[in-house]
């Protein structure tokens, strides 16, 4: 049997028995997308019951006005209601109400933990409920294996504890840590924030099971820190032959890409952690000219290295 009407149904609102309450809330959240313009003639009706907290469907109560006031076009009312509703509110529910209020709490979230972020003093505490939401819809992109998503919204909202999740949890972190490298150097304006980013690839970079020893300078170069890049090229140099390799490797990319300052800096570092010997006379033999007329089968003579490299006194005129 098909409904024309829900005036029946609203009228049970105004009845004492709280279960009759709670079959009509259940039934107006079934029929609201149709009926809206009804129920929004009782919309104050199931906000009393929503702000009455004895009831003990009032979260079922916040829903329904919620979706009443997205159709009516009060987005910032229905998210207000839609966290009253707590986890009645299904992020995983595939449906335009859903997405949209989803992105008005995306939107605010970001805003709020940016203001944060920027101005920690004077920055308004956060929502839990507000905060709730975005960690279901987190988790939904998580469980649904729909990381560059995860990432991205965890860029937006400053939140690194789920950017790092969101590569560690991919079936393809190195294309990960690509991706997310890419997005931070061309997507994100803001330095300070990007260096948190840079910063935390390198943790990423050198946890993996084989330490990507080049990335991790790459970013060290944006991060404008020589002396944790001289600390690896010291590490490779002194382990195999292999790491030995490496570091030739990050020597030759660190002359492409960095700044003659910078290097001076990388070789300044160096040379305070392996100082390199200063040069000594050292006795070189060499053949003397004649010397075999004087009965020696192999003659030479001693000279300095240090004298060797004088210049030559120019002739007197």
């Amino acid at each position: 049997m098909n409904i024309t009407s829900a005036a029946g149904i609203i009228s049970l609102l105004e009845e004492p028995m709280p279960e009759l309450k709670v079959f009509a809330l259940r039934k107006l959240d079934l029929i609201v997308d149709e009926f809206w313009p009804e129920i929004s003639e009782a919309i104050e009706k199931i906000e009393i019951l929503h702000e009455d907290k004895t009831f003990q469907q009032h979260e079922q109560a916040a829903l329904v006005a919620s979706k009443v006031y997205y159709h009516l076009g009060s987005f910032e009312d229905s998210l207000t209601y839609a966290l009253g509703a707590g986890n009645l509110f299904d992020v995983n529910s595939r449906s335009e109400y859903v997405d949209t209020i989803i992105a008005k709490c995306i939107d605010y979230y970001t805003q709020q933990r940016v203001a944060k972020a920027e101005n920690a003093e004077d920055a308004k505490e956060i929502d839990p409920r507000l905060e709730a939401i975005v960690n279901r819809m987190f988790q939904r992109c998580l469980d649904d294996c729909q990381y560059r998503q995860a990432l991205g919204l965890a860029l937006e909202t400053h939140r690194m504890d789920i950017f790092e999740k969101a590569i560690i949890q991919s079936d393809d972190v190195n294309g990960m840590l690509s991706y997310a490298f890419q997005v931070a150097m061309s997507l994100i304006q803001n330095r300070g924030f990007r260096n948190i980013v840079l910063r935390s690839l390198v943790g990423l970079y050198r946890n993996l099971t084989t330490p990507d020893y080049v990335n991790m300078c790459q970013c060290l170069i944006f991060l404008d820190d020589p002396l944790a890049v001289a600390e690896i090229l010291e590490k490779l140099s002194k382990d195999t032959e292999d790491s030995v390799l490496m570091a030739y490797q990050i020597a030759f990319d660190l002359y492409e890409s960095a700044t003659q300052q910078f290097l001076g800096r990388v070789l300044q570092a160096l040379r305070a952690t392996a100082p390199i010997p200063a040069a000594t006379d050292k006795i070189v033999k060499v053949p003397v000219e004649g010397a075999a007329k004087e009965g020696t089968s192999t003659a030479t003579t001693e000279i300095s290295e240090e004298e060797d490299k004088k210049p030559e006194r120019k002739m007197e005129s």
